[in-house]
């Protein structure tokens, strides 16, 4: 049996049932974190990326720690919630990028974080999640996205240049939102009484 986060047994043991992927409780949490993030969206709290047809905005602060929190099934929701209102007409895009996104955090932080490390060292591990989750699953899935649904936005945007060229530009526009989002849910995370930064599911 693994143990997790202040030495909280995590894993399961013989004749020791396996929590549920879902419940009442992470479908409220992922309610709420997914219509924060629908309300930054439609709110126009966001600034264009230059050359790339994206924007920048504070939205993944609430998909990032909801997905977390709420696990797989929740990430799902909070990333439809994140993704459907997308500014500049590239909806399918963002839903892409943001339900790979949400649903990798759903998984990762129980499994590859809360379980495995202590603190501090799990401030780093959460960092690092947030690392992958820019740069490995959102703006790959938002180039892949735009590049499949919407060829004239790609090609408006990004001109010639091919996918892996589209990725370089998006991932260095997007650098200094996921610095700041990965020191404000950090903060948050070291905030955060004991019992609230444990998986819902």
């Amino acid at each position: 049996m693994e143990k997790g986060e202040g030495g909280e047994a995590t894993g399961t043991a013989k004749g020791v049932v396996r929590s549920s992927m879902f419940s009442l409780k992470a479908l409220l949490t992922a309610l709420v974190f997914g219509v924060l993030a629908l309300v930054v969206v439609l709110g126009g709290l966001h600034i264009p990326i230059p050359g790339t047809g994206v924007v920048t905005d504070p939205r993944e602060i609430f998909t990032t720690i909801g997905s977390a929190l709420s696990g797989p099934v929740g990430g799902v929701l909070i990333g439809i919630f994140a993704g459907i209102a997308e500014p500049g007409g590239i909806a399918l895009a963002s839903l892409l990028g943001h339900i790979a996104g949400c649903l990798f955090l759903g998984l990762a932080y129980k499994k590859l974080v809360y379980e495995r490390l202590k603190t501090p060292l799990l401030y780093l591990g959460w960092a690092g999640l947030i690392f992958v989750y820019y740069f490995v699953v959102v703006v790959p899935g938002f180039v892949i996205g735009i590049a499949t649904f919407y060829p004239g936005a790609y090609a408006e945007s990004f001109g010639q240049i091919n996918i892996f060229q589209a990725y370089l530009a998006l991932a260095e526009g997007v650098v200094w939102e996921a610095s700041l989002a990965t020191i404000i849910t950090t903060i948050a995370m070291i905030a955060m009484p004991k019992r609230n930064r444990k998986p819902l599911w």
